[in-house]
């Protein structure tokens, strides 16, 4: 009997294999292209989302993936429509779909288009940090200083151990001319993670700005630390240690600017 049995179960699975096959294929592409992603491989990750999506069209995650990949690889223009299938798709996902849609829009400068799309995505998830974040980016590059401060501030509310965003409240005072808040901003994000690089040559910046020149060389001086080849700090460095007069110190931060810069270069 246990042969016979064996034989029926083979049977039946031949039978309904046909009617899997569309949604296994699809899933074996998208498992694929998690791997190759997980190798940094983009462009075969993008091909194989891509036969995901042909395999079953409905698949909005494989839509969604194939979209983030095709950012990756500077297609943005591809990349907002398959985020646009996504949103067609699937409304319960689409939050994410108009965040990632919102970042390929401020990547080619369509930075009007994009905040609209950030705002979308925060109508459907409210407290969806990143898209109030990028969304403080976009308003960032824009010029719309003041409202990309509040947009920071909304998204330190939900999160405020986020120190990207300190940085970015620091970067949008800075250009607002706020100097005092820009340093504080800084304060924010070096406080959370003390090597953060930028974080301290900007408020280098800000400091001088504010004629707190000691304190604005301690600022670069942090920042060469956490970066030795972030050749712009030395640079700052340089030129604040020149401005105070000592000059050995600042040819030696000079010396450093161009080596590291000619390593980047390179």
């Amino acid at each position: 009997m246990r042969p016979n049995t064996v034989c029926l179960l083979l049977a039946f699975a031949i039978l309904a294999s046909p009617s899997l096959s569309q949604n296994d294929m699809a899933s074996y592409w998208m498992n694929k292209g998690i791997a190759l992603d997980n190798m940094g491989n983009y462009q075969e990750a993008a091909k194989a989302y891509q036969n995901a999506t042909e395999e079953n069209s409905s698949s909005y995650l494989a839509w969604n993936s194939l979209g983030l990949d095709l950012i990756n690889l500077g297609k943005y223009n591809e990349s907002i429509v398959a985020f646009d299938k996504v949103i067609s798709i699937e409304p319960a996902f689409a939050w994410a779909a108009w965040n990632n849609k919102g970042m390929a829009l401020a990547a080619i400068g369509k930075y009007k288009d994009a905040i609209v799309a950030y705002d979308n995505a925060i109508k459907i998830e409210p407290k969806n940090t990143k898209a109030w974040n990028n969304k403080g980016i976009a308003l960032l590059s824009s010029g719309d200083f003041n409202e990309s401060i509040k947009a920071f501030d909304k998204a330190l509310e939900l999160e405020p151990k986020a120190a990207l965003t300190w940085y970015y409240k620091g970067l949008a005072h800075l250009n607002a001319g706020k100097f005092n808040e820009s340093v504080n901003a800084f304060d924010g994000a070096v406080k959370i993670e003390p090597k953060f690089a930028l974080a301290w040559n900007y408020r280098g910046i800000a400091l001088l700005n504010l004629n707190r020149t000691e304190e604005s060389i301690e600022a670069f001086d942090n920042a060469t630390k956490a970066d030795p080849n972030n050749s712009e700090a030395w640079n700052n460095l340089g030129l604040t240690l020149n401005a105070v007069g000592r000059y050995q110190d600042a040819v030696s931060a000079f010396d450093r600017a161009i080596d590291t810069k000619g390593t980047k270069s390179s």
